[in-house]
Order: C-alpha cells, then sequence, then structure tokens
C-alpha cells in the first residue's frame, strides 16, 4: 500500500497533466462539498458557489501553464524505483535517448508513446463533446431563428419584466418542436414557448413567464455554456458532470424560488409536472427547459418545503463567491507535489558526487533614448566569466508587471565552464552585438561558496562506514560523464538542493537500474536520471575480472 502510494505521488508530481486532473478534482469536491454544507440556504447561493467552481476549472490549465511552480514537500515518501519496465529501460539506453538532451524530463521522454496516447485521447474526447454542444447550440439558434413573434406573450413579458429586474428588451416566440419553455441568448435575450402556449390559461402563462425572465436576469445561459465547455474539458471526469447536474438544478431552483414569491406553491407544483409530462414525450431539450424530467422530485419537494429560504443571492454574495473562486484558482494552480528527502543506510555503496552550476543574470538593454531593446536571442550576446567565453543556454525576456517598459529586461543562463568551489570571485561580462550603441547592465558577478561546492570525482569512493564491504576490489571510474540539466520548473521556483540516486553499473560499465533515495522534485530527479544514464564507467573488478556494482550518486543542484 504504502509503495503504491509513493509510486502515485511521484507520477502526479512529476506530470503536469496529472497534476491538473488533481487540482480539477480537488476543486469540484470543495465546489460539491459546500454546496451540499448550504443545503438551507438560498438556491441562488449555492448556484453561485457552484459557479464560481465552473470558472475556476475552466481557467485552471491556462492559470497552472503560465503560473511558476510552487513545491509541496510530502513527508513519508521514500526511494522509489524509476525504471523497473523492461521497455523504458530499454528506450533510455538507446540512441535515441542520448541524442535527447533537450528532453523536458525523464518521466515524460521515457512514456512518451503513453502519454501521447493518453493525451490525444483526452483531446479526441475534448472535441467530440465541444462538438455535441455546438450542435445543441445550433439547434438553439434554430429555434430563435425560426420562432415567430407572439405579440400576446410580448406583452406579457414587458408587464412582468419590471418586477423581475429586467431593464433590456425580451423576444417572446412560439416555436411548433418545442415541448417546454426556454430562455436563450446572451446579447440579445429570448424566450421561446410551444405552439400552444396561446390556449394556456394566464397564471400559467405568468408563472411560466416569471420562470424564465429570471433566467434572463441571472444570466444562466451564459453560465450554462461556459459549464458545458467545462465539461467537453473534463469529459472523463464523473464529479465534473455531478457537478454540472447540480449547477442546472440550481438554477432551476433559483427561478422557481422567484415565481413563489408571488404564486401559491401547490398549483406551481402541479405545473411542473404537466410540463415534465410534455417534455417525456418529446425529444431532448438542447437546454435546460422550465421543468426537465432531470431532478424533477427535487424541485417539487423544494417548491413545497415551507422551511426553505428563497430569494436572489445578492451582490455581497456574489462577489465574495467570485473573490473565493479567484482566490482558489491563484492558490491552487501553481501547486506542484514534491517528495520530502530521506535517509537510506549507504553500507557497502561507494558514491560519486558532482555538482550541476547554473548562474543566472538579470540584463537590462536600452537604446541610448532609454528604450528597452526587445526580440533579441542567445546569439545576440556575448558572455564571458573571468575572460573565458560561455555557452548561453538560456535566453529569456521578462515584460514588467506594470506599463513602465523601462523595466523590461533579459534573463540569461549558463553552466560555467570553471567549477571549482574556491570561493573566488567570477567576473562576468555581457556584450550585445547589435545594436553595438545598445546600453547594458548586469550584475558584475558572484562569489562560489565553498561550502556549497563538493570537489568532483571520477572514481566511486569506497565506503568508509564500517558496514558491509563492496563486492569488489576496485571501484567502477567514470570514463563519460554528460552534465544533468536545470529544469525550467525549478529554476523558474528558484528550487535547488541534492538529489541522491542508487546506480546499478554492469560489467560492461553501463548504467542499468536507477533508484531515486532523495527527491527533490520540480523535474530536478528526472534531469538527473536522464543524464546519468548516458553515463559510462570502467567497471568495477573483483580478483582481476570486471564485476557488477552498485555506487550511489549526489547530484547537488545549484543557483548562482
Amino acid at each position: 500500500m504504502n509503495s503504491a502510494f509513493e509510486r502515485a505521488v511521484f507520477e502526479v508530481g512529476s506530470s503536469w497533466a496529472l497534476c491538473l486532473i488533481a487540482k480539477a478534482t480537488l476543486v469540484t469536491a470543495l465546489g460539491l462539498c459546500a454546496a451540499q454544507i448550504a443545503g438551507r440556504k438560498r438556491a441562488a447561493f449555492r448556484h453561485a458557489l457552484l459557479a464560481g467552481m465552473f470558472g475556476i476549472l475552466l481557467t485552471l490549465p491556462v492559470v497552472s501553464a503560465l503560473a511558476p511552480p510552487v513545491g509541496i514537500v510530502l513527508r513519508g515518501a521514500s526511494a522509489r524505483n524509476i525504471t523497473k519496465p523492461l521497455a523504458l529501460q530499454n528506450y533510455e539506453t538507446s540512441p535515441l535517448a542520448r541524442r535527447s538532451s533537450g528532453i523536458r524530463g525523464w518521466s515524460e521522454a521515457s512514456r512518451w508513446p503513453a502519454t501521447t496516447w493518453l493525451v490525444g485521447a483526452w483531446i479526441a474526447g475534448s472535441v467530440v463533446f465541444l462538438l455535441a454542444a455546438a450542435l445543441g447550440l445550433r439547434q438553439v439558434l434554430r429555434f430563435r431563428k425560426s420562432g415567430h413573434l407572439w405579440r400576446h406573450g410580448q406583452a406579457v413579458a414587458h408587464g412582468l419584466a419590471f418586477g423581475a429586474g429586467v431593464r433590456r428588451r425580451v423576444d417572446v416566440l412560439l416555436h411548433a418542436d418545442l415541448a417546454g419553455p426556454m430562455a436563450c441568448g446572451i446579447a440579445r435575450p429570448a424566450i421561446v414557448f410551444p405552439a400552444d402556449a396561446p390556449n394556456w390559461n394566464t397564471e400559467d402563462l405568468n408563472r411560466a413567464m416569471v420562470h424564465e425572465l429570471e433566467h434572463v436576469v441571472r444570466r444562466d445561459w451564459a453560465i450554462h455554456c461556459a459549464a458545458r465547455i467545462v465539461c467537453a474539458l473534463y469529459w472523463f471526469h464523473p464529479l465534473v458532470w455531478i457537478a454540472w447536474r447540480r449547477l442546472n438544478l440550481e438554477a432551476e431552483r433559483a427561478c422557481d424560488d422567484a415565481v413563489l414569491e408571488h404564486s401559491e406553491p401547490t398549483a406551481y407544483a402541479d405545473q411542473l409536472v404537466a410540463v415534465a409530462r410534455r417534455l417525456a414525450a418529446a425529444a431532448k431539450s438542447p437546454v435546460p427547459a422550465m421543468a426537465s424530467r432531470a431532478d424533477l422530485v427535487s424541485r417539487v419537494n423544494a417548491v413545497l418545503d415551507g422551511g426553505q429560504r428563497r430569494g436572489r443571492a445578492g451582490a455581497l454574495c456574489v462577489t465574495a463567491a467570485m473573490a473565493a473562486a479567484a482566490l482558489l484558482v491563484l492558490t491552487v494552480s501553481p501547486l506542484r507535489i514534491v517528495a520530502a528527502p530521506q535517509s537510506v543506510s549507504g553500507a557497502g555503496v561507494g558514491r560519486i558526487r558532482t555538482d550541476v552550476k547554473l548562474v543566472i543574470t538579470q540584463v537590462k538593454v536600452t537604446y541610448p533614448s532609454g528604450n528597452t531593446v526587445e526580440g533579441l536571442g542567445a546569439s545576440d550576446f556575448e558572455l564571458t566569466e573571468d575572460g573565458i567565453p560561455q555557452s548561453i543556454h538560456i535566453c529569456e525576456f521578462q515584460k514588467a508587471d506594470g506599463a513602465d517598459p523601462n523595466l523590461d529586461y533579459y534573463i540569461l543562463g549558463y553552466y560555467p565552464a570553471n567549477t571549482r568551489a574556491d570561493g573566488q570571485f567570477r567576473k562576468i561580462n555581457v556584450i550585445v552585438k547589435i545594436p553595438s550603441s545598445a546600453r547594458v547592465e548586469y550584475r558584475a558577478g558572484y562569489y562560489v561558496n565553498q561550502s556549497i561546492g563538493v570537489a568532483q570525482s571520477g572514481v566511486a569512493q569506497s565506503p568508509n562506514d564500517g558496514g558491509t564491504p563492496p563486492p569488489y576490489d576496485r571501484p567502477p571510474v567514470l570514463i563519460f560523464k554528460k552534465e544533468p540539466d536545470y529544469s525550467d520548473e525549478a529554476r523558474k521556483a528558484k528550487y535547488q538542493g541534492t538529489v541522491l540516486l542508487n546506480v546499478e553499473i554492469n560489467d560492461s560499465g553501463l548504467v542499468g537500474q536507477v533508484q531515486v533515495v532523495r527527491s527533490l522534485g520540480l523535474g530536478l530527479d528526472e534531469k538527473a536520471i536522464e543524464a546519468v544514464k548516458q553515463w559510462r564507467f570502467k567497471p568495477a573488478t573483483k580478483d582481476g575480472q570486471p564485476v557488477s556494482a552498485s555506487m550511489q550518486l549526489e547530484v547537488n543542484f545549484r543557483l548562482l
């Protein structure tokens, strides 16, 4: 159970898509729980809560992609075997994997086919459900376009509009293919009645008109369309569909409450049942009608419940719900799960330590007039450290949050050629090739802290802890090393630390199984594994014969 949980934590923490699904699950569950807790509140208030939840789900993918990641350390997650599947091991040691130095992370690279199929299925399902929603919208537009203007109904709507709070024109139409009344439209709202509506008695017509006018006032049509898009995006998620049904129910109950302000509950309940019977014999409506068959019992019980609070939610409640939604999406979107570091016994295992140092400097480039120079790439800069040219791996242009363009700057990142941790000052010099007259501002350099520098060694240090002796006379010797890269997520989050790996080296000097002992997350584990898989060793020997050996690799990620 614990191993399965730890594996699930790693999968969620290393995949943007799984993180998005986990966040959507959390948000939807919170929205449904909030609506359930507010069961005795006004239906309009519960609808506002659910509408805010759907707003979060709609913006969650965009904000999650743009917001800098924030790691959540999960205590209790221990070492995880990363390379159990043989197919993954075969891929990682293949020439294709060795050439793929620009891959975003081990997890995505090694499972490329499976990820591609899953993402493809997600996109294909979303397209299908969006097409279904579009067909429903087309049917509604057909009703609106081909409906006949009902002058008497228009007069009734005009007389009731002021009391309902409607301050704009609402068209009232008749259509022969519609079984029950419905409201539609955003900029130009309309209420469409079935063709026999002129034969309804005055009380039934007034109740139906008040119900649909309340939909117009509440702008339920726009909310319905946005929520339908969310359901298409998360078509595989059962909680989203449950929330969708609850959202429609609360919208109808909120409109029922408006009717009950001027109507007798029993008479209105009888009308709901009658309209539902009409809909039972008709084709499915593309939008919620006045009395759809779904949740009819719940609506009738609420209508007849004298203790139920009724009325609109009020501007304060709606504003509070929207503010809570905005706060929740900004809080949840950047979160990523990261396993906590764990200690482990290292008896009988040699160790190699290596540093990954990424130097980041902000560079401001301006014309003589003071305006920022935009559109520059890495090839437009020359960067040296202590006079030694450096290869620029990161070049990003950062727009200032405010309106002042003079605060814009470039971010340049490089892996220094001089990796000694001698505590000396490293002088940085940046030159812009074009335009040559540009003014360049940047930091003068940095100091390498001796406390974080670890001398690299190509020979695995034999253990000296008094434990089990290693199964070899001579440890493996590193003869080829691919330096790990910093992950974009960790760099943007200014995240650093140490990844500890257990590595199996076979008698040919190739890296086999890799196990994460101490995890950092945010893509750094994957970057370390991706590089180590390409390392080559002179194998360990026992009595002069090559043998397999285990070793620990300590990868120190540092931002300078």
